[in-house]
């Protein structure tokens, strides 16, 4: 497995765990209240990471086009 597949392996996982966040803590749940500023900025930085690594990624993918 090389680098741009390690990294869109960690993105997948990344968009799991954001998806598993939104399914346990929806607005019904009785601590929603309690928990929605945290787990708002969890989200928030687990997009924000994913968009870290796509632009890693894109950098990765053109230094490799630049080698051929």
């Amino acid at each position: 497995m090389d680098d741009i597949q390690k990294l869109i392996a960690i993105q997948q996982e990344l968009e799991q765990i954001g998806e598993r966040l939104g399914e346990l803590f929806k607005t019904d749940h009785p601590q929603f209240n309690d928990v929605f500023e945290d787990i708002g900025a969890a989200g928030y930085y687990i997009q924000e990471a994913g968009y870290r690594l796509e632009s890693a990624k894109r950098t990765l993918q053109g230094a490799e086009e630049d080698e051929n």
